[in-house]
């Protein structure tokens, strides 16, 4: 699993040392043109809305009101970029049929496409096992901090039942406990005590290893980065 994860990871970044560049200037230029008209239009629209509201909005709205006019605005957000969306996958998706299927009508810029579409599935592909493992990690984790709960339990009540017993003898050293049925009982608590506390440090250690080796950033992330640095120092 680390070497997968650490492979996918390599293989991206040697991708982008060795990719040309994407575009040329003027394409460049093209796209902020594209880019900046978009952004011309949306406060275009805007204004023209906070120019409606400014003559027809009463001076005291209802709350009522406000919630209808901010849910006409989600919508029309929503429609707007839903059309921007639309358009832009109209634009993209014959240049791109070309270049993939090979056209004979594919201009010179819609082959230049093929590699940067093979490119992206692979990144595609790559991100979707990444996302796997990081889920297999977080199934994991997630069953780890099950079985530490249980263990917490556990080890509460063996720590409770020591204490009662301690009380009933009334007396602060085992060695000190004259009863022979309440030194054994002591000492099964203790072995049970014990063994759940090496059953602990055995799983920790196993989602501790699972994690650093998977490949997945655990550093950025507070509950893997604690199973992997946590140093349990019950020994």
């Amino acid at each position: 699993m680390a070497d997968n994860g650490s492979q996918n990871a390599a293989d991206v970044e040697m991708s982008d040392v060795q990719s040309p560049p994407l575009m040329t200037e003027d394409e460049k230029r093209v796209l902020e043109v594209y880019d900046r008209l978009e952004q011309l239009q949306l406060e275009i629209a805007l204004l023209k809305a906070q120019g409606v509201l400014s003559q027809d909005e009463p001076s005291d709205a209802s709350e009522e009101e406000i919630a209808a006019a901010a849910q006409d605005l989600l919508k029309a957000k929503s429609l707007y970029f839903l059309r921007g969306n639309i358009i832009e996958n109209v634009l993209i998706t014959n240049p791109i049929l070309r270049a993939v299927h090979g056209s004979n009508n594919a201009t010179i810029v819609e082959q230049d496409l093929l590699p940067l579409v093979e490119k992206r599935d692979q990144l595609s592909i790559t991100l979707t096992k990444l996302a796997t493992q990081e889920r297999s990690v977080r199934d994991q984790l997630t069953k780890v901090e099950m079985e530490n709960a249980a263990m917490a339990r556990k080890n509460a009540d063996l720590a409770a039942r020591m204490l009662a017993l301690a009380d009933e003898a009334n007396i602060q050293r085992k060695e000190d406990i004259e009863d022979p049925k309440l030194r054994n009982q002591l000492d099964e608590l203790e072995s049970e005590m014990k063994l759940s506390r090496q059953k602990w440090r055995i799983m920790k250690g196993t989602a501790s290893a699972t994690i650093a080796g998977s490949g997945v950033d655990w550093t950025r992330d507070s509950k893997l980065r604690d199973i992997v640095l946590d140093n349990d120092g019950d020994e």
